[in-house]
C-alpha cells in the first residue's frame, strides 16, 4: 500500500509546465497540497515570502535561471530545515556531490514513480 500525506503543502518546481501539472496530480492523489511553479526564481520568491507554509520542496535539477541545487542552496539561508527532493534525469557522483553540498535531502530519478515519491515523502515528513 502506498503511504499518503495529510494535506501538507509541497512546492513543486520544474521548468516544464506539463511535468509540474503531472507531479501536482500525483501529489493530490497521495494526499498532499501541491503548489507548482515552472519558474524557479518565482518559486524561490514565494518560498522566501512564507517559508513555514511548505513541508517540502520537489525541484527539477536542470532549469534555466536557477538549477535545483542552486534553489536548495538559496532556500537554506531562510529555511535551513526544509526538506528538498531533487529530481533529475541525470544521476551520477557529480550531481550527488553538488546536491549534498547544497543541502538537498534526497535525489529521485526521472521519470518520477508515484510509489517512490510517496515513500520518499513519508520518510522526510513523518
Amino acid at each position: 500500500m502506498t503511504p499518503n500525506g495529510a494535506g501538507q503543502a509541497l512546492l513543486v518546481v520544474d521548468d516544464e509546465s506539463a511535468l509540474v501539472v503531472m507531479t501536482e496530480e500525483m501529489l493530490k492523489v497521495l494526499g498532499y497540497e501541491p503548489v507548482g511553479f515552472s519558474d524557479p526564481v518565482t518559486a524561490l520568491q514565494t518560498l522566501r515570502a512564507d517559508p513555514k507554509r511548505f513541508a517540502a520542496v520537489i525541484a527539477d535539477e536542470v532549469m534555466p535561471g536557477l538549477t535545483g541545487t542552486q534553489l536548495a542552496e538559496a532556500l537554506r539561508l531562510f529555511a535551513p530545515n526544509l526538506p528538498v527532493l531533487l529530481v533529475s534525469g541525470y544521476g551520477g557522483a557529480m550531481l550527488a556531490q553538488r546536491a549534498i553540498a547544497a543541502g538537498v535531502t534526497r535525489i529521485l530519478a526521472k521519470p518520477l514513480q508515484r510509489s517512490e515519491l510517496a515513500r520518499a515523502l513519508v520518510e522526510l515528513l513523518h
